[in-house]
């Protein structure tokens, strides 16, 4: 009769550890990306419920497991830029915010130039075009978009003017000074509450006011948002004179309607130390990937001769050392040592408003745009 044979301890020791390090490899490709010297590891997100089973993870989306683990913190915020932290979410959700923000966060802009008189050099389609990238002050919220076969009114239509002459001033003696009005800037668009200033027998046709914009809207609420920009530049003689119509849109239609100059977001850079990097190593990292600025923190090194040893003092590290680790990692020898990872569910995001918003109302409005596709797509369902 065959003897069960006993299993060597040491056979079941190699195995158990052989597991572990297989578990912790799974646990890293999950958690983490991997970015290397050429290429980044890892890359992929996996919706699949049972991708991780091994590792006891169920991977299926639930909305109880998504309120556990979601995060928002903030990191800094003014009128013009916000930044803060999404935990405990897939890239998906992150991006699905940042095109939000672009393309369908509602703004007015100017869409319709009726050009009276222009004498200047820039022909009058580009001056539209330059017009139509103005960012004006308004709340968006309170208009309504415009439709095919509707006029322009109180309720969905900005008015703005602007007649600028460039003359020579003259002097007492009769000589001639100074240039006048040489530059128009955003500050010369004037508000018209009251509808098209136009002439009378034009007003009537492109504007039906029923009442003043000045009954809804405080004195400070409608105009540029910056009196600076520069929009021609005239010569003695030349005049401008023109009508703008400003309304509500979405960045989908035409990018003056992005509430933003920009939006992004990164994943959140982790920097580990896979094994000690001492002596001549240690002195070689310091010089290419920490000491290229007296202010710069992220490492440190401990130590005299050979018993010097880096240690990682920001785990995050920043844009400059995180670049630097990165190629170090393709030379020979590195890639055991160090290794830059970035968490797939954690994420630095970055919103800078043009100023018709501030950063923090242009979220807001995405959250409510996002939860509304949520609801419609429920609806739709069933």
């Amino acid at each position: 009769m065959p003897r069960a044979a006993k299993a060597d301890p040491a056979d079941v020791r190699g195995v158990t550890a052989q597991m572990e390090a297989m578990l912790a490899r799974l646990e890293e490709q999950r958690k983490f990306v991997t970015a290397g010297a050429n290429t980044n590891a890892n890359a992929k997100e996996i919706a699949y419920g049972g991708a991780y089973a091994s590792l006891g993870k169920d991977c299926a989306f639930s909305v109880e497991g998504f309120r556990d683990t979601f995060a928002l913190n903030m990191i800094s915020s003014d009128d013009e830029t916000c930044v803060f932290e999404l935990e405990g979410c897939s890239p998906a959700f992150a991006n699905a915010f940042r095109r939000i923000i672009l393309a369908e966060v509602p703004t007015m802009a100017i869409e319709k130039v009726f050009v009276v008189n222009n004498t200047s050099v820039v022909a009058d389609e580009i001056f539209a075009h330059r017009l139509g990238l103005v960012p004006i002050k308004a709340d968006p919220s309170r208009f309504e978009y415009v439709g095919d076969n509707d006029s322009s009114n109180e309720t969905n239509t900005i008015i703005m003017n602007m007649h600028v002459k460039c003359y020579k001033q003259r002097n007492d003696d009769g000589s001639f000074g100074d240039v006048v009005n040489r530059s128009v800037y955003s500050s010369a668009l004037t508000w018209c509450p009251d509808g098209s200033a136009l002439p009378e027998e034009d007003a009537a046709k492109h504007s039906a006011f029923k009442r003043s914009q000045r009954e809804i809207f405080d004195e400070g609420e409608i105009g540029c948002v910056h009196d600076d920009i520069l929009l021609v530049k005239l010569a003695p003689g030349q005049e401008v004179e023109l009508e703008c119509h400003c309304v509500k849109g979405q960045g989908k239609e035409h990018a003056k309607w992005s509430p933003v100059g920009t939006c992004w977001y990164k994943m959140v850079p982790d920097i580990k130390i896979l094994e000690p990097i001492t002596g001549a190593d240690a002195d070689l990292f310091m010089e290419k990937c920490a000491n290229f600025s007296d202010t710069h923190t992220c490492y440190a090194c401990d130590g005299k001769g050979d018993k010097k040893m880096v240690r990682v003092v920001n785990e995050r590290g920043c844009d400059f050392c995180i670049e630097r680790v990165r190629e170090l990692t393709g030379e020979p020898g590195w890639e055991e040592k160090i290794a830059v990872r970035k968490r797939k569910d954690h994420f630095i995001f970055t919103i800078e408003s043009v100023g018709q918003m501030k950063p923090g109302t242009i979220f807001k409005e995405a959250v409510k745009i996002l939860a509304s596709k949520c609801q419609s797509t429920l609806s739709t369902l069933g």
